[in-house]
């Protein structure tokens, strides 16, 4: 369990750095990693960084992703395939809705949330831009690998590719992030580096069952008791 708590404070990008990092001549930031060996703490193509592309092919949630789980706080959810996830109790993220772990392989780490915020996000552009700063302020290396504007089961989303480096382990994220009329919605999932390709299929399974629909309505339990007995007078 403190695993895979420490693994979400990474996930939430609230992790703490543990690395050297110094400046190359020309002003470039470094950091040594655990393997002794150097990276560029920000290896993404300036191209990247700034253009974010449109992907037209629709997106369509698999015909195994049959179980929805509605957001309690805007009009979103997502729809699971539950023979391939389960869900879990975390309690360091805030912004966590639901969390789910991997039933493909037990000896994998896989983990996914479906995260919401009332947050008053303009463009799903503001919402990149806030979010990579987060990461790259605190990761040790960090790469974007790719964002496009994608639609996904009939909605526009924000699909964000992303790698980084914290404590010497390196992590693979991808995400579909939605904005709706009271703040946002993402689904996120990541993995070691190492495992990202292989599983690569069932984690796009997971975020693209992103749908938009009406949000959990919440039920007030109210507990009924039955009035007291009428007290005895005593007779004189």
């Amino acid at each position: 369990m403190k695993k895979i708590t420490f693994l979400f404070l990474i996930f939430n990008y609230s992790f703490l750095t543990s690395q050297i990092k110094a400046l190359t001549e020309d002003g470039r930031e470094v950091v040594l990693l655990e393997n002794k060996t150097w990276r560029f703490v920000n290896e993404t193509d300036e191209k990247t960084l700034s253009d974010i592309q449109t992907n037209e092919t629709p997106v369509i949630k698999s015909s195994a992703s049959t179980f929805l789980m509605r957001s309690k706080k805007v009009d979103a959810g997502i729809y699971i395939n539950p023979k391939k996830w389960k869900t879990i109790k975390m309690s360091v993220l805030p912004t966590a809705e639901y969390t789910f772990q991997s039933l493909i392989d037990p000896s994998t780490m896989i983990l996914g949330s479906l995260m919401s915020e009332n947050a008053p996000i303009q463009t799903l552009k503001n919402l990149r831009d806030i979010l990579l700063g987060s990461i790259q302020s605190e990761a040790d290396y960090f790469k974007l690998n790719k964002s496009e504007y994608r639609t996904v089961n009939g909605i526009k989303v924000l699909f964000i590719d992303y790698s980084l480096n914290t404590s010497g382990m390196d992590f693979h994220y991808i995400g579909n992030y939605y904005l709706t009329e009271d703040g946002y919605c993402n689904v996120v999932v990541f993995s070691y580096e190492k495992d990202f390709e292989k599983n690569q299929s069932e984690m796009l399974h997971l975020i693209n069952g992103l749908v938009k629909t009406d949000k959990a309505q919440i039920k007030e339990a109210i507990e009924y008791a039955p009035p007291p007995p009428p007290m005895e007078t005593k007779k004189k």
